[in-house]
């Protein structure tokens, strides 16, 4: 990432920030928690935090899950340290997103996962 071009670093911001926010916040965490609801308490007006929240779980492993690919190739192949190093570091900050998306809106999910992505390509760059 060294090598990344001010386009590519828009594109890996832009990317993060709001694409993935889309879609496994605002899409993937929504339609998981509106399934929840409807089979397990369609009768409560509201969806109940226990099913937010485990929305939140299942749309943060699917979000560290997509980290796979780019986990395989920066470190060459996955190792049980580096899947459990990939669903800690991703799952983590997808638990953040999904509870920034869900306490605040979606604007704060994407807002803080692109500064994270500039802050760590900076950091990285620095480094590398």
């Amino acid at each position: 990432m060294a090598g990344l071009t001010p386009y590519g670093w828009g594109a890996a911001i832009l990317y993060g920030g709001i694409i993935e926010e889309i879609m496994l916040r605002l899409f993937a965490m929504s339609l998981i928690a509106l399934i929840l609801w409807k089979v397990f308490y369609r009768k409560n007006e509201t969806v109940p935090v226990g099913i937010l929240m485990a929305s939140n779980v299942i749309a943060a492993l699917l979000f560290a899950a997509g980290h796979l690919p780019a986990t395989a190739v920066l470190f060459g192949e996955l190792t049980p340290i580096v899947l459990f190093r990939c669903f800690l570091l991703n799952g983590a900050f997808g638990l953040l997103f999904g509870w920034l998306y869900r306490k605040y809106g979606i604007q704060y999910a994407m807002a803080s996962h692109a500064l994270l992505h500039i802050i760590s390509k900076t950091i990285w760059t620095v480094f590398t």
